[in-house]
This record gives C-alpha cells, sequence and structure tokens, in this order.
C-alpha cells in the first residue's frame, strides 16, 4: 500500500516525495517488487520510460533533501515520473549525513563529469549519469572497471564515413541497430566489430566500453570524435538497449523482409501446389546481399536497391511454374506471351478481385 501511495504522489505533486520517518523511506526502497514498479525503465501505461534531469524534492521525516539535475525516469505517453534505480541509495546517505551533522536540510548537485577507465586516450564527450539508467550501471563481469555500458552520443552524419570507406563495414541489423567494424588483417575478419543503436532523436549511441576495441591510433577515433555531442539521455526505447540488455529480437531492415516475404511464398507454393517458383538462386543470393539499408535515402541508395530488388521479384521468379500455378488456380493455361507481372496478377485475381490485384502488384518504374 505504501508503494502505491507515492506512486500515486510521484503523479499528483510531481518529483516530490514525503515519507513519515527512514522506516517508511526503508519499506519503500527494499522491497524488490515496488523498487522495479517504481524505478524501471518499462512503464504501467506500457510504453518506455526515457532517463532526465530534474530536481527532486525528498522529505523523510524531519529532513528535507533537494536533489538538484537528478535522474529520474519519465514517461513520454501517461507524463508519469519516477527516480531512477540508484538515486533511493544516494538519499539513504544524504540522511545519514544530515543527521550526523545535525542539520535537517541539504541540497545536492548530480553531476555527470565522471570519468570511466574505458577509452581514455579518445576521451569521449558523455554523462556519467547516464549509468543511472535502469541495467546500464550493471555489469556481469566483475573484472569490468565500471562505466562499460555508459552510452556515447554521436550525430548520424558519422555512420556515412564508415558507409563509404571500404576498409571499414558497417551492417544494419534492422532499421535503427547494427555493427561498426575495422575490416581484418591476417586471416582475422575484423579488427574491432561493435554494435551501435539509433534513438528516435537521430542519434547514434555506442557503449563506451565497446569504443575501447578501438586502437587509440585508428582513424576512426578522429571521426567518432569529430561528430560525438551531449547525451540526450534517450536509450531505452532503442533496439539497441532493447537487445543488449533484454534480449529483445529486432526485425530485420525492410529489404530484407521482402526477400524473406519472397521465400516463404515460393515455399508454401512449392508445399501446398508442388510447383517450383525458386529460379536462378545462385545469382538471387548474391544480389541480396548486396542490398544495403539505404544512409541517407539518396537517389543513388534507393535506385542500386530497387534494381536488385527487382531482379529478384522479377527475374528470379521460374516463369514455367507461375504459368504452372496459373493453371492449377484459374483452370486455363494463359498466353505464351504473358508475362511475369500480369500472371501474377492473375494468380492474385483468384483470391481477391481483378481490380484489388492490379492495386497489390504494380511494377518498379525506375525513371532517368
Amino acid at each position: 500500500m505504501i508503494g502505491e501511495d507515492v506512486m500515486k504522489m510521484e503523479r499528483e505533486t510531481a518529483m516530490y516525495f514525503k515519507y513519515k520517518d527512514l522506516a517508511e523511506f526503508e519499506k519503500v526502497y527494499n522491497d524488490p517488487v515496488a523498487m522495479r514498479e517504481i524505478t524501471g525503465a518499462d512503464c504501467s501505461c506500457g510504453a518506455r520510460r526515457e532517463m532526465k534531469l530534474e530536481t527532486v524534492t525528498v522529505d523523510i521525516g524531519n529532513y528535507h533533501i533537494e536533489v538538484v539535475d537528478c535522474p529520474i525516469m519519465g514517461c513520454n505517453n501517461c507524463g508519469r515520473k519516477c527516480l531512477c534505480p540508484d538515486i533511493p541509495q544516494e538519499l539513504y546517505r544524504a540522511y545519514f549525513q544530515l543527521e550526523k551533522r545535525n542539520q535537517n536540510a541539504c541540497r545536492i548537485t548530480m553531476k555527470g563529469d565522471h570519468r570511466f577507465e574505458w577509452a581514455e586516450d579518445a576521451d569521449y564527450k558523455y554523462d556519467s549519469r547516464d549509468l543511472s539508467i535502469p541495467g546500464l550501471g550493471i555489469d556481469l563481469d566483475p573484472t569490468h572497471p565500471e562505466g562499460f555500458s555508459c552510452p556515447v552520443f554521436f550525430d548520424r552524419k558519422v555512420l556515412g564515413i564508415f558507409y563509404n570507406d571500404s576498409d571499414y563495414e558497417l551492417n544494419f541489423f534492422s532499421e535503427s541497430y547494427g555493427t561498426i567494424a575495422e575490416k581484418g588483417t591476417g586471416g582475422y575478419q575484423y579488427e574491432w566489430n561493435i554494435p551501435f543503436g539509433i534513438n528516435k532523436n537521430d542519434k547514434v549511441i555506442l557503449f563506451l566500453g565497446d569504443l575501447d576495441e578501438i586502437d587509440k591510433d585508428d582513424r576512426a577515433v578522429l571521426w567518432l570524435k569529430s561528430y560525438n555531442i551531449p547525451s540526450d539521455h534517450c536509450i531505452v526505447d532503442t533496439e539497441l538497449y532493447q537487445a543488449q540488455l533484454n534480449c529483445v529480437f529486432s526485425e530485420p531492415i525492410i529489404e530484407k523482409r521482402i526477400i524473406s516475404l519472397r521465400n516463404l511464398f515460393y515455399q508454401r507454393v512449392k508445399n501446398i501446389y508442388g510447383i517450383d517458383l525458386f529460379h536462378l538462386e545462385n545469382e538471387c543470393e548474391l544480389s541480396a546481399n548486396r542490398i544495403r539499408k539505404p544512409l541517407n535515402y539518396s537517389e543513388s541508395e534507393l535506385r542500386e536497391n530497387m534494381i536488385l530488388l527487382d531482379g529478384l521479384l522479377n527475374e528470379g521468379i521460374s516463369g514455367d511454374g507461375l504459368r504452372s500455378l496459373y493453371k492449377k488456380l484459374n483452370g486455363t493455361l494463359p498466353n505464351n506471351s504473358t508475362q511475369t507481372r500480369k500472371l501474377l496478377q492473375g494468380i492474385i485475381a483468384c483470391v481477391e478481385d481483378e481490380e484489388k490485384s492490379k492495386e497489390n502488384y504494380r511494377p518498379v518504374v525506375l525513371t532517368e
């Protein structure tokens, strides 16, 4: 019940907390179930919370504590706010300091300038308060110094450098999550290979401990430092955070999903009708491997992918197989001059009406 009262207070009075005594404070924040609910990254409304910096006021009995630039978690959906998981411990320490000094009020400022032992030579900009974000301050490897998972933020333009340099590899697993790597020598595939994510503000995020893998003399460090920007604290609702901390699988880039749907359709036709639509699979595999997620959605990037997809979807399908499927579904053999698009429209029309078949299957038009 105490936990519910505290959460109600968070909603109604913003970031002000009142506890009648230390025992009540301890009862709330020593309860692991309550802690997960009132300091977690997932909001009860179903959305995710992101870290923000606000002034927080806490009264514990007769002791008054004000925390300036305090890391809190805020939900942009319902507006509810809560403390970050490590803040109750800071309040606990402040309480005993007041008691020890025979004082009843204090003001604390949480600073983000603490430096960690990762990528020290590169001297990236980052905000040490970001370790207050749920999960980021926890490291399962006891040999690691503090700060491995501190997020470091970059302008998205930095990806273009790695995208265009043949010594490096930029790989998107999904629309906003992937890896940056330096190609290896001496039999190694990579010299280093580290994950990155893109947040809702279009900023690139890498973990400080991963950046430590890059040799200080690697020119990648200069590129990264050139585009290094201050933290905006938004990482929870990214595929990077969800994949790395919560093992949530990401959807592949949309171009790869189209290829997967093509393969699934062909396989279902083979299973149901015994008709093989697969055609020129070696060439199709080579084309599929050349497809890359557009970085800037420039005309040249889009054109390249459209040409490859057009070849996969129109040339990589068996004409004889399509005719057999058309006959199976329509009961008539199509004219020998009927092209792939018309055959597919005729097949779709067996399930949908003719107008919908034209709507669902239209040619890709490339203009000069």
